[in-house]
């Protein structure tokens, strides 16, 4: 029927050729109405066909070049858009999900096609929205990760110069407003953690689409800003960290997905963390990411998110090897990093009941990193004269914390202290510093240690003295 209607075309027979071409998809349509009972799978297919020769139909006569009848543009891409919304509502109303993944497919065929910026794009949030509403209305879950993928898709091909239809790939010159659809697109889909908890509602699937689109979106948008907003990416980020934390807060309140909300807050420390490498930039940047950290903790404490602590630990991991890696390191940025993880430490072993932490991995990740930061900013901040006694004096104030607080830990980390201190004692001082220094030096070693020693002495005889022991 293709090939034949090409061919009257061809022939300047455009109007039988227009006329042969849709009296062909009726008839199409007939015969699927005539079999829908004795041949149900047949009826099926014939309908099939039919709705692609409907869109093949209308695409010719309106949008392909030198197959064109309809010259006016705006009236060609009204006519292509009546079919498809015609197509979708009959997926709608005859519960088909295949016919809808086939309608969106047409949309986007349509909207790569068509090529321009506010063509493509409301096609792209014509999916988005009818996936929407199919999903609460009809649970086609599979439907809607679909059709995030292709939303995406469009908005990519939109953004990267149609390479399609224009044989060339590489970013657009000029936005025209292109991001704020793309915004739109990731807000629509995003509302979907708003749905109540029902038996059409499954929390799998329902992850499942808000970390797709959270991918989908995370992909294009740095795509976008590497095309249009190097210079002010520092803010749309902090918007969608202001947008983010605003929205977990409300979904932790009212909604009745938590694990959701803690996901939104993450993205929202994320996008944050990018705001303020774009605003304050490294090294100083390191100092405020160190302690929002902490903040992180704090809100998984409110959120009662055991996975924004395991995000925050390997975050914190990350950012700590990044600044090693960068090589400019501040005293204020090493003794924050070390605060902020005994700070971390402590309050994940205060709360661990409220997280339901029940292994002590991660408390011990933030501890003897803390432990061990406090060494390298000591490191770094004193005189060389003078390292070998601060680390000494780090080692008293843990062994001290940990009979105030009544922790082993604290007492290892006094412990191990001491070990790196002597290592470094005879390995470092006693070629480098004053015979002075090192006398000094090794006294208060000694006098720390013989002190520590009587403590535990003491402690150790007066638990034998106890009646029953």
């Amino acid at each position: 029927i293709l090939f034949l209607s090409q061919y009257l075309q061809k022939n300047n027979q455009e109007v039988i050729s227009l006329v042969f071409g849709f009296v062909s998809v009726g008839l199409v349509y007939l015969m699927g109405h005539l079999t829908r009972r004795n041949l149900p799978y047949m009826s099926r297919l014939f309908s099939y066909n039919g709705h692609l020769l409907l869109y093949i139909q209308a695409m010719r006569i309106c949008m392909f070049p030198g197959s064109q009848i309809i010259e006016n543009s705006f009236l060609g891409h009204a006519l292509v858009v009546v079919v498809l919304i015609s197509l979708i509502y009959l997926a709608y109303r005859n519960s088909s999900q295949v016919l809808a993944i086939l309608v969106w497919l047409m949309a986007v065929i349509t909207a790569i096609a068509e090529g321009s910026t506010h063509f493509m794009l409301p096609l792209m949030l014509g999916i988005s929205g009818s996936a929407i509403l199919f999903a609460i209305r009809k649970a086609w879950w599979t439907g809607l990760m679909v059709s995030i993928f292709l939303s995406y898709l469009i908005y990519l091909m939109w953004l990267t110069g149609n390479p399609i239809i224009s044989k060339s790939f590489g970013f657009i010159s000029l936005s025209h407003m292109g991001h704020v659809y793309l915004f739109a697109c990731a807000l629509a889909y995003s509302l979907m953690a708003l749905l109540p908890s029902t038996d059409r509602v499954s929390q799998n699937q329902l992850n499942q689409s808000i970390v797709f689109n959270g991918l989908g979106f995370s992909f294009v948008f740095t795509l976008t800003v590497l095309a249009f907003f190097t210079e002010t990416y520092s803010q749309y980020f902090g918007l969608i960290a202001a947008i983010c934390i605003g929205y977990s807060i409300w979904l932790k309140i009212r909604g009745d997905w938590k694990s959701i909300a803690s996901l939104y807050a993450i993205y929202s420390f994320v996008a944050l963390s990018i705001s303020i490498g774009g605003i304050y930039h490294f090294p100083l940047a390191f100092l405020l990411l160190s302690i929002q950290g902490l903040l992180v903790v704090i809100v998984a404490l409110w959120f009662r998110s055991r996975f924004m602590v395991i995000t925050n630990t390997l975050l914190f991991a990350g950012l700590l090897i990044a600044y090693f890696i960068a090589g400019e390191f501040l005293h204020g940025t090493n003794f924050a990093f070390a605060l902020v993880a005994l700070g971390t430490a402590r309050i994940l072993n205060w709360r661990k009941q409220r997280l339901e932490i029940r292994t002590e991995l991660i408390r011990n990740i933030f501890l003897f990193t803390g432990a061990f930061m406090v060494l390298f900013s000591l490191h770094e901040a004193v005189p060389p004269n003078f390292v070998t006694l601060s680390w000494t004096l780090s080692a008293m104030v843990f062994f001290i914390l940990s009979v105030l607080i009544r922790n082993m830990k604290y007492r290892w980390l006094a412990i191990i202290t001491m070990v790196v201190t002597v290592f470094y004692l005879f390995l470092v001082d006693l070629s480098n510093i004053s015979l002075g220094y090192r006398i000094v030096a090794l006294m208060f070693i000694s006098a720390i240690s013989l002190g520590i020693s009587m403590f535990y002495s003491n402690r150790q005889r007066d638990k034998k003295e106890e009646p029953g022991q």
